[in-house]
């Protein structure tokens, strides 16, 4: 009996090891597909659109066309004339995107703690918070004159909003039963807050992360836009003014690579952060 069990118990687990690669090679089939329908249509797309240039039915003026784009591109990154203006849209943005989500997260949990403060809050910060501040931009640059501070500025106004209101959605999501149980069981507010509020909201705070680093980046090259020495968005208006439009496009496709790195990072902490999380769950 006890051959005819073990033999059994190891049949069960051969089929489950199998099911588990034949998922693995299922996903990965599906990537693969996945990564080869986008890349067609990046082909199909920039071939239709060179080729609408070639025939004249779009004009290169306003439009400019992917190989002078390319060739723009990779003139800029040869001389290195792009780099200094690249590090400055970076710093810019990574100083108000962390500036803004420190404050954020600490406004959603102090106005959580303290319901009261929140209650006499709330009006005023919905009026800020519905205040176009993009369009305020202007009126950032005269507050904080034309360096990096007035953009640095802006990034925080858009990234602390985001911050704020998806940290108060996260805590707000909570099971209530699971918190006043664990209260039932002796557990202080501190204890409470560490081991129950804060990480149950961690999903809600880096789903507003994802979204504040490319407000944050947004509100940095309006900012350039309108009145810098440096940055990206400073070339943009630089190469508009200039009626260069592949300037234009270039450039913007260089901040379209930023934006998507800044996300994959955030979401790779996120990914990191969540597993350490559920070790430490499973080992205690």
């Amino acid at each position: 009996m006890t051959v005819h069990t073990s033999l059994a118990g190891d049949r069960v687990l051969d089929a489950l090891a199998r099911s588990e690669v034949q998922r693995i090679a299922r996903r990965r089939r599906r990537t693969f597909w996945v990564w080869t329908a986008r890349l067609i249509v990046l082909v199909l797309f920039l071939g239709s659109w060179e080729w609408a240039i070639q025939v004249r039915l779009i004009d290169p003026f306003f439009f400019s066309q992917p190989t002078a784009i390319g060739g723009f591109l990779l003139d800029e990154i040869r001389d290195g004339s792009i780099w200094p203006h690249v590090f400055v849209t970076l710093r810019e943005t990574l100083v108000g995107f962390a500036l803004g989500a420190a404050a954020g997260v600490a406004a959603g949990i102090l106005r959580m703690q303290f319901p009261f403060a929140a209650d006499v809050s709330n009006p005023f910060l919905t009026i800020l918070n519905v205040l176009p501040r993009v369009a305020l931009a202007p009126m950032f640059i005269i507050w904080f004159g034309v360096g990096e501070g007035s953009k640095v500025a802006l990034a925080v106004s858009l990234v602390f909003f985001i911050l704020m209101l998806n940290t108060e959605a996260g805590i707000r999501s909570l099971d209530r039963e699971l918190i006043l149980t664990m209260r039932a069981l002796g557990a202080t507010d501190r204890q409470l807050f560490w081991k129950v509020m804060l990480p149950g909201a961690v999903p809600a705070i880096f789903g507003g992360m994802r979204l504040g680093v490319v407000y944050a980046l947004l509100a940095v090259v309006v900012g350039e836009m309108i009145s810098a020495r440096m940055g990206l968005g400073q070339r943009i208006a630089f190469y508009a003014a200039s009626f260069r439009a592949e300037g234009v496009l270039g450039t913007i496709l260089v901040l379209a690579v930023i934006g998507l790195t800044l996300n994959f990072a955030v979401v790779r902490a996120e990914s990191v952060l969540l597993r350490w999380k559920g070790d430490a769950a499973v080992s205690s």
